[in-house]
Order: C-alpha cells, then structure tokens, then sequence
C-alpha cells in the first residue's frame, strides 16, 4: 500500500474499472480505491445515485468523508451510471442549478437570464451544459459539492 502524507483518499462505490480508478486518480492527485478495498483513512466517498437510506448507510460508514452521489458516463472508460439530472438534461434542459435560497438561484441565472445568445463559457463552472467534457463534469461536481458542504458546515445555508 503506497502511503502518501496529507493525499485524497477517494473510495469510489461506483463500479469503475481499475484504468478508470488510475485516470481519475491522475486527474484528483489523489488515491482512489475501490469500496471494497480497506482503508484507514477516507476523505470522499463517491457514490452513484440511490436512495436516502443509501446514502445514510456510506455516512455512517465513512462518518469522517464527504459522500458525494456521481451521475457519469465515460465512453472510453465504459463507464455508464446515469441519473435523474441526466436524464433532465438529456431531455432538452439547458441547466441543472442548485440553489438553497431566490438571491442564489437569481445570481446564478441573472447571467443568461436576459442573452438567448450567452455561449458555454459564460456558464458559471456549476452549471455545465451537455456539451462539457466528462472531465469538466467530475470538477465541476467537486468544487459545487465543497462549497455547499463549506456552506452547510458554517452554518450559512437558508432555512426553509
């Protein structure tokens, strides 16, 4: 086992084949393993979407990682694992935005809200369209789900 200081530990329960554990290891600077594997120390766990009580059950068990639910495809990877955004997007909608309150839905869209012309790149890097590479995906999905968790832990999310 190859131990490196202050390295990602990254326990992936989606079913990726060893050169796709090594890519996305490349790609984080991090160690990713299968969940199967044993591990002392795990800092994110990436799951595929499933209910609550999943979800519940990989907090339980990885109490000090963040579960982070993964909608990916990955031709060259033969990596298939849909979602319900998926599935929105691929039914025509622009964008899939997460918003915990009006002022940030209306700061996320406000860019786009009045240029039918905006292109990708205006895009804030949360709000991928179809068009982005699954690299830019797998990032954006990272840094979205730190914010919010950074948001979450300082107490800064708006209740309902």
């Amino acid at each position: 086992m190859e131990v490196v200081a202050n390295r990602l530990t990254v326990v992936s329960a989606i079913p990726l084949r060893s050169d796709a554990r090594e890519r996305l290891a490349e790609l984080l600077q991090a160690r990713v393993v299968d969940i199967r594997e044993v591990v002392d120390r795990v800092d994110v766990v990436l799951t595929p979407p499933g209910s609550p009580q999943l979800i519940g059950m990989l907090q339980q068990q990885f109490a000090d990682a963040r579960v982070i639910v993964v909608e990916l495809d990955d031709f060259d990877f033969g990596i298939a694992v849909p979602g319900p955004v998926k599935r929105i997007l691929s039914g025509g909608a622009d964008a899939y935005v997460l918003a915990d309150s009006l002022e940030e839905l209306a700061q996320k869209i406000a860019p786009r809200a009045h240029d039918s012309n905006a292109e990708s790149a205006s895009v804030p890097a949360r709000e991928l369209p179809m068009s982005a590479s699954v690299d830019e995906l797998i990032a954006a999905f990272l840094r979205e789900s730190v914010e919010y968790s950074v948001r979450v832990r300082q107490g800064d999310q708006h209740p309902e």
